[in-house]
């Protein structure tokens, strides 16, 4: 079982990344995703640069898949890795593929559906495989729990911004207090997950997707843009103290 689910992770990897690429390329004949995304933009849409994570995310998640194989041909019992996950990753991966394309045809209901099956695949897998939650070797932690967290963190960002997507689909207007509510929330949550879970580098790439929801707004709504930097900044301060308090942990010590 654990030889099945490890070419099972490596394959969901490579499916979501060919699926993105051929619906990015528009080799399907379909719709560019910022036309889309451009479409049905609300107040918490973020600037194009922010996408840009993808790129980092998917090196990472190579990386991982290539990890939790790494001893596919010589079986180890040190490494649990792929049972334990069971089909948690290579649900969040089959759902990444068809979210794109899913997206790109309109169907910006289901899009949500999918991206919120595949935000909760996540957040199950920290908890499944205790991530941050104990002092871990720093290869465990550069392998195995960055990929992860990053993920986790940028998808958590881009569920709000699809689900305020959705609204304005079905006519609903996001207006400035409710999207400047929506990421106070959305903060307190994150820093609730940093105090409780430890999750830094899941904070980081939220922060990095919320910052990018203000940029966006530098020439649009004044109050939603001042809450998404405050926000942003409110997170970046937090994982810099929240490193310096646990200095004593640090693997690199």
């Amino acid at each position: 079982m654990k030889l099945f689910w490890q070419i099972a992770n490596i394959a969901s990897v490579i499916f979501a990344l060919v699926l993105n690429f051929l619906t990015g390329a528009q080799i399907l004949n379909l719709p560019a995703i910022n036309e889309v995304s451009g479409t049905y933009a609300t107040l918490l849409t973020q600037a194009g640069y922010a996408f840009s994570i993808w790129s980092l995310v998917y090196i990472l998640l190579v990386v991982f898949a290539v990890y939790q194989a790494r001893d596919i041909f010589k079986p180890h019992k040190d490494n649990d890795l792929p049972l334990t996950m069971g089909p948690l990753f290579v649900i969040a991966n089959v759902c990444n593929g068809l979210w794109t394309y899913i997206f790109v045809q309109e169907l910006i209901g289901l899009s949500v559906v999918v991206l919120l099956l595949l935000t909760t695949s996540l957040y199950l897998l920290l908890y499944r495989l205790k991530i941050a939650v104990y002092d871990a070797p720093l290869k465990v932690i550069a392998l195995s729990w960055w990929p992860l967290l990053i993920y986790t963190g940028w998808v958590t960002v881009a569920t709000v911004v699809n689900i305020a997507s959705w609204f304005d689909s079905i006519g609903i207007t996001i207006s400035p207090l409710i999207a400047s509510s929506v990421l106070s929330i959305l903060a307190a949550v994150l820093l609730a997950l940093l105090i409780t879970r430890n999750v830094r580098e899941l904070l980081l790439a939220s922060a990095w997707g919320i910052a990018a929801i203000g940029v966006a707004q530098v020439e649009g709504n004044q109050a939603v843009m001042i809450t998404a930097f405050g926000v942003s900044g409110i997170l970046f301060a937090a994982i810099l103290v929240h490193g310096y308090m646990n200095r004593a942990a640090s693997p690199l010590k």
